[in-house]
């Protein structure tokens, strides 16, 4: 793999969800609705990179959907 598929930035902020549990997977949980879920599937930094989580924050409050990040 090219050094540039490795190479990353992480923006400045913190993410506002939780890390919980779903279907015996730990995951980052965001958002509060009741009605709309979205899976998002991490990359190969993982599920605790932080720019992942805050892009799961990101579509949360833009959707209103709760998100979740399952550690695959």
């Amino acid at each position: 793999m090219p050094d540039c598929c490795l190479r990353g930035f992480q923006w400045n902020a913190k993410p506002k969800g939780r890390e919980t549990t779903l279907a015996g997977l730990d995951c980052y949980m965001t958002g509060s609705s009741p009605e709309v879920a979205i899976l998002l599937l991490h990359d190969l930094y993982g599920w605790t990179f932080t720019n992942t989580r805050l892009l799961a924050d990101h579509y949360a409050e833009e959707v209103g959907a709760t998100v979740y990040i399952p550690d695959l």
